[in-house]
């Protein structure tokens, strides 16, 4: 669970995301959010396996481009 920092528009609000969490924005459309449980701690710290990015595709489905970067349907 993370910690709203700020709300940045009506349905927008900016998380306080450990520096270890590699993502292009903190910032969450508010349907993609969960109000957590008060017992359950925030995260203070996050370890991420870099194996973890690492999939085996048996086949590319499909492709498209997008703003600057290319986009995969893998099987």
């Amino acid at each position: 669970m993370f910690q709203i920092k700020k709300k940045v528009a009506t349905s927008n609000y900016k998380l306080d995301l450990p520096a270890n969490i590699k993502v292009r924005t903190k910032v969450f459309y508010i349907l993609l959010l969960k109000p957590a449980l008060k017992e359950v701690p925030l995260e203070k710290k996050i370890e991420i396996d870099a194996d973890k990015d690492k999939y085996d595709v048996k086949e590319v489905i499909d492709s498209r481009k997008g703003k600057n970067i290319f986009e995969y349907l893998i099987k």
